[in-house]
Protein backbone atom coordinates (compact mmCIF):
# COMPACT_ATOMS: atom_id res chain seq x y z
CA UNK A 1 0.00 0.00 0.00
CA UNK A 2 2.87 2.23 0.71
CA UNK A 3 3.96 1.90 -2.62
CA UNK A 4 0.92 2.37 -4.24
CA UNK A 5 0.81 6.07 -2.11
CA UNK A 6 4.54 6.68 -3.54
CA UNK A 7 3.64 6.11 -7.15
CA UNK A 8 0.70 8.08 -6.88
CA UNK A 9 2.62 11.06 -5.22
CA UNK A 10 5.04 10.60 -8.16
CA UNK A 11 2.70 10.87 -10.81
CA UNK A 12 0.90 13.89 -9.10
CA UNK A 13 4.47 15.78 -8.98
CA UNK A 14 5.05 15.48 -13.01
CA UNK A 15 4.42 18.28 -14.78
CA UNK A 16 0.56 18.09 -16.15
CA UNK A 17 1.58 20.33 -19.15
CA UNK A 18 4.52 19.53 -20.77
CA UNK A 19 5.01 20.90 -24.19
CA UNK A 20 5.18 17.88 -26.84
CA UNK A 21 8.56 17.58 -28.22
CA UNK A 22 8.29 16.86 -31.60
CA UNK A 23 11.95 15.95 -33.61
CA UNK A 24 12.45 15.52 -36.86
CA UNK A 25 14.97 14.99 -39.78
CA UNK A 26 14.89 17.14 -43.34
CA UNK A 27 16.98 18.55 -46.07
CA UNK A 28 18.91 21.85 -45.84
CA UNK A 29 21.12 24.11 -48.01
CA UNK A 30 23.51 26.62 -47.02
CA UNK A 31 24.05 29.73 -49.30
CA UNK A 32 27.94 30.52 -49.03
CA UNK A 33 29.98 32.87 -51.64
CA UNK A 34 27.64 32.04 -54.36
CA UNK A 35 28.03 28.12 -53.90
CA UNK A 36 24.86 25.52 -52.23
CA UNK A 37 26.03 23.07 -50.00
CA UNK A 38 23.59 20.49 -48.89
CA UNK A 39 23.03 18.29 -45.82
CA UNK A 40 20.80 17.28 -43.60
CA UNK A 41 19.29 18.91 -40.35
CA UNK A 42 18.09 17.73 -37.05
CA UNK A 43 14.67 19.72 -36.15
CA UNK A 44 13.60 19.75 -32.71
CA UNK A 45 10.03 21.93 -31.81
CA UNK A 46 8.48 22.06 -29.08
CA UNK A 47 4.50 23.06 -28.89
CA UNK A 48 1.92 24.50 -27.03
CA UNK A 49 -1.05 22.72 -25.67
CA UNK A 50 -3.35 24.11 -28.64
CA UNK A 51 -0.39 23.23 -31.61
CA UNK A 52 0.97 26.34 -31.48
CA UNK A 53 4.66 26.86 -32.37
CA UNK A 54 6.69 27.29 -29.74
CA UNK A 55 10.31 26.39 -30.14
CA UNK A 56 12.03 25.20 -32.91
CA UNK A 57 15.97 24.44 -32.94
CA UNK A 58 17.66 23.21 -36.34
CA UNK A 59 21.41 21.37 -36.10
CA UNK A 60 23.77 20.54 -38.76
CA UNK A 61 26.71 18.86 -38.19
CA UNK A 62 28.13 19.38 -41.51
CA UNK A 63 27.89 23.33 -41.12
CA UNK A 64 28.50 23.54 -37.83
CA UNK A 65 25.26 25.25 -36.94
CA UNK A 66 23.11 25.78 -34.33
CA UNK A 67 19.79 27.66 -34.90
CA UNK A 68 17.53 28.18 -32.09
CA UNK A 69 14.01 30.28 -32.55
CA UNK A 70 11.29 31.10 -30.19
CA UNK A 71 8.14 33.11 -29.91
CA UNK A 72 8.10 35.98 -27.53
CA UNK A 73 4.64 37.86 -26.84
CA UNK A 74 6.60 41.08 -26.60
CA UNK A 75 9.06 40.91 -30.12
CA UNK A 76 7.24 38.00 -32.47
CA UNK A 77 9.00 35.16 -33.63
CA UNK A 78 12.79 35.97 -32.73
CA UNK A 79 15.91 33.31 -33.98
CA UNK A 80 19.59 33.00 -32.54
CA UNK A 81 21.91 31.27 -34.31
CA UNK A 82 25.50 29.92 -33.46
CA UNK A 83 27.08 32.34 -36.54
CA UNK A 84 26.05 36.09 -35.71
CA UNK A 85 25.78 34.49 -32.10
CA UNK A 86 22.68 37.43 -31.17
CA UNK A 87 18.93 37.22 -31.22
CA UNK A 88 17.33 39.02 -34.02
CA UNK A 89 13.58 39.06 -35.20
CA UNK A 90 13.59 36.74 -38.56
CA UNK A 91 10.53 36.72 -40.34
CA UNK A 92 10.51 33.25 -42.67
CA UNK A 93 10.79 33.70 -46.31
CA UNK A 94 9.86 30.87 -48.96
CA UNK A 95 13.10 29.50 -50.63
CA UNK A 96 13.53 28.14 -54.07
CA UNK A 97 16.52 25.16 -54.40
CA UNK A 98 16.22 22.65 -57.45
CA UNK A 99 13.17 24.37 -59.05
CA UNK A 100 11.31 22.82 -55.90
CA UNK A 101 9.41 25.62 -53.38
CA UNK A 102 9.07 24.14 -50.22
CA UNK A 103 11.87 25.35 -48.74
CA UNK A 104 12.14 28.23 -46.56
CA UNK A 105 14.87 30.76 -45.10
CA UNK A 106 15.33 30.21 -41.41
CA UNK A 107 18.21 32.65 -41.60
CA UNK A 108 19.82 34.63 -43.79
CA UNK A 109 21.94 31.71 -46.16
CA UNK A 110 19.87 29.03 -44.59
CA UNK A 111 17.48 27.27 -45.69
CA UNK A 112 15.14 24.20 -44.54
CA UNK A 113 12.83 21.83 -46.75
CA UNK A 114 9.28 21.25 -45.38
CA UNK A 115 8.98 23.21 -42.14
CA UNK A 116 6.39 24.98 -41.03
CA UNK A 117 5.19 28.60 -40.51
CA UNK A 118 3.37 28.51 -37.50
Amino acid sequence: MKRFFAFLFLLSALPASAAPVFKYYTNCVLESQGTLSEDVCTVVETREKGGALKTRNIYSNRFSLTIKSWFDKEKGFMTWDSHNKFEYKWEYKVGNYNGTQPYTYVMPGVMVESVSWD
